[in-house]
This record gives structure tokens, sequence and C-alpha cells, in this order.
């Protein structure tokens, strides 16, 4: 970009010369003025003596802020992927948090059965028991606890 506006310049500035209408100190200015904001802001600060040392200035500060922008770009998709791997994160601490969620109900169920704890009682709605199986601890017949006996 640089270099074609130095073309177009030197052009200019060839026909201008012939008659000497311009000093080295206006051409700088004059080549100055036409580059970017960013560039002139830059070459300006560097103070360059003649046109030669404002062209190499503003092609120097033009190639650094490509490369510049280049890094940038690149720093900017890696905090793109980093935050998509922090959103998986979160999706699978939350999948994780699920897996682990034990309702209340079966917590205390789980508590109680660890030892020869007699489970709470669960209201009306509990499940009858299948009194098949069971032994009685006082007859040692099957079909009912002891306190039915």
């Amino acid at each position: 970009m640089v270099d074609a506006y130095v073309a177009r310049f030197r052009k200019a500035i060839s026909k201008a010369e012939m008659e000497n209408l311009l000093s080295a100190q206006l051409q700088v200015m004059d080549f100055i003025a036409g580059l970017r904001p960013e560039l002139a802001i830059i070459t300006n600060g560097s103070n360059p003596a003649d046109l030669d040392k404002a062209e190499e200035t503003a092609k120097n500060v033009e190639s650094a802020s490509l490369i510049n922008k280049n890094v940038i770009a690149a720093a900017t998709n890696l905090t793109v992927e980093v935050k998509e791997l922090k959103a998986q994160i979160l999706e699978l601490k939350a999948k994780i948090k699920e897996a682990k969620y034990v309702p209340r109900e079966d917590r205390k169920l789980l508590q109680y059965n660890r030892g020869n704890r007699k489970p709470p009682y669960r209201g009306p709605n509990r499940k009858p028991v299948d009194k098949r199986n069971l032994e009685c601890f006082n007859c040692e017949k099957k079909g009912h606890f002891k306190s039915e006996c």
C-alpha cells in the first residue's frame, strides 16, 4: 500500500521538481500528509530529514503494523478457541453435576440402610412389602413379622 503511494508521490514530485517548486522539507510534509493517519503519526514522529528517510520509515511502520495485525488476528483466533473450550468445560461440569445428583429421598435411604437402622417412615404411599419370603424372628415361620406373631 505504501509502495503504490510512494510511486504516485514520486511521479508527482518529479513533475514539480523540474521547476524546483518544492523544498526537501515540504516534500516530506506533503508525503506524510498523504499517508494513512496511523502511518503519518509515527512517520512524522521520527522526524525524517528527507523524502527517502520518510519513505523508509513509512514502509517499516506499515510492515510492522501488518505483522501486528497478523499477531492480533492469531491471538483473536486463540481467544475464540479458549472461549469455546471454556464453554465446553462448563457444559461438562453441568453434566457431571447432573450425573452425581441423587434425590434427597434416595440419599436418606442410602444413609439409613448402611447399618442395622430402621428405614424412615415414608408415609401412606410406600410400596407394600412382599412377606412370602420373610421369616419371623419369634417363631421362625415364613409370611409375617415378629410384631405380627
